[in-house]
């Protein structure tokens, strides 16, 4: 009797750390395609700080505008990546289930309303550059207008992108809770080959 309940105990063990083991990498990959994500936003961020500041220092009229907002888009999105990236390092990966399912939940939405947010730059940006065609201030929000414009754009792309790669992953994780089954005192993870 007592070689049962120790082999017993033994499955339960194992099949406790197997399901750990299985969140702990899956969470694994939602953080590194995380971190990932931040590095392209960064070098985004990068580029056109970089281009900006040259642009602007070597322009005028709507094409100074046009850089100046770009310089400000750039450190912007580099101040979102960098200590997104850096928070990531540190960032817990052995989740328990309800934990793992509000991570991939929460990366999901994230980008969601990022998408969201990228097609009012890219409104703002038709706004703006419509509005310089009947204002005195013409440079300034054809300049404006045109990097909202780009930068709307490039963001929806990225965001669009990672949305996929997402919604993606996730797919793994919502096979395995479909896999997995309760009764009233048990649960059992089945695999159909």
């Amino acid at each position: 009797m007592k070689q049962i309940v120790l082999i017993i105990l033994v499955m339960i063990f194992n099949q406790a750390i197997f399901c750990q083991n299985i969140f702990t990498s899956y969470n694994n990959e939602r953080v590194a395609i995380t971190k990932n994500a931040m590095i392209v936003l960064g070098a985004w961020g990068t580029a056109n700080a970089v281009t900006g500041a040259v642009g602007l220092s070597s322009s005028h009229g709507e094409a100074k505008y046009f850089h100046q907002m770009n310089l400000i888009w750039g450190v912007t999105n580099l101040a979102i990546a960098l200590p997104t990236y850096l928070s990531l390092k540190g960032k817990a990966k052995d989740l328990s289930l309800s934990e793992t399912v509000k991570a991939q939940s929460g990366i999901e939405k994230t980008f969601f309303l990022n998408m969201g947010l990228d097609l009012v730059y890219i409104a703002a940006g038709a706004y703006c550059v419509e509005k310089g065609n009947n204002d005195s201030k013409h440079d300034l929000y054809k300049g404006y207008g045109k990097s909202l414009f780009l930068q709307g754009g490039g963001l929806l792309i990225f965001d669009v992108t990672m949305s996929l790669i997402n919604i993606n992953h996730g797919k793994k994780l919502y096979k395995l809770l479909n896999s997995l089954q309760f009764s009233g005192n048990s649960a059992a993870i089945f695999w159909k080959l």
